[in-house]
């Protein structure tokens, strides 16, 4: 059975149905999946909230962290972590996943923006003050790999099987963005509520559907550059090369099932 227990705000829930726990006027909410990242999390959080400081929503954020019921300490530096007056840890017990920690996660959420970025610094959070200025000017603002000064500083295998697993999939499914899969990005939320999702999505694959939709919805989108690090810390969510072949299977799966829709 899937459980959740949501400690923030001075509260502490345990619930088998998730649902907003606070209602809080807040003007952006970083979310940020988190499995096995005890080494990364206390630091990628300090590093997010310098950086949102130096913008100007800097006096009204939370940040929340979804967490896998990691086998690392992952859980306690997180709970600790919510006894702060802006940070929600969110523990999630029998149900995993990339797209549904992040949706998990905006659905607690109390931010007129949200920002989505990864807990091992392959998001540099220095990048957030440069998304943040252009919130109000577009719908989304994506931290791409693939345009001009942006770049992957990884493995061989990942930087090309990436490349060329994102241009097939843009290719299929139609969409107008470079970079689909890149999870470091800031929407309108309720711009984001617009978008029904139909396929089923366990990693970054969600990303082909979100901008599809979102092309079709007429949203407005703006790319900047950014330089993808690999993790120095934890192991990566991905696992082993040999996965590789199954999640390029699952992406370009969703990718027809979208070129599908629309030519139906």
């Amino acid at each position: 059975m899937e459980s959740y227990i949501f400690l923030g705000y001075g509260k502490r829930k345990e619930t088998n149905r998730l649902k907003k726990v606070v209602s809080a006027k807040k003007e952006i909410s970083v979310i940020i999946p988190a499995y096995n990242e005890a080494g990364n999390i206390e630091k990628i959080v300090k590093a997010v909230e310098e950086n949102l400081k130096k913008t100007n929503f800097g006096k009204s954020y939370e940040i929340i962290v979804v967490e896998d019921n990691s086998k690392d300490k992952t859980g306690e530096i997180i709970d600790k972590l919510a006894k702060k007056e802006n940070f929600i840890a969110l523990h999630r017990y029998g149900k995993k996943g990339l797209f549904s920690a992040v949706s998990d996660g905006i659905l607690i959420s109390n931010g007129k923006y949200i920002l989505t970025l990864d807990a091992d610094f392959s998001h540099p959070p220095e990048l957030i003050p440069k998304m943040v200025k252009y919130a109000q000017k577009y719908d989304a603002v994506i931290a791409s790999r693939y345009i001009k000064g942006g770049s992957m500083r990884a493995p061989f295998i990942r930087i090309y099987g990436s490349k060329i697993l994102n241009w097939m999939c843009i290719f299929v499914a139609g969409l107008d963005v470079s970079d689909f899969g890149g999870q470091f990005r800031l929407f309108n939320k309720s711009k984001y509520e617009q978008i029904k999702f139909n396929t089923e999505s366990r990693f970054a694959e969600y990303g082909i559907e979100l901008f599809y939709r979102a092309k079709k919805l007429g949203f407005s989108v703006k790319e900047i550059p950014f330089v993808y690090k690999f993790r120095e810390e934890g192991t990566s969510k991905m696992g082993n090369m040999f996965k590789l072949p199954v999640l390029g299977f699952s992406y370009l799966r969703t990718a027809f099932k979208l070129r599908f829709e629309n030519l139906i």
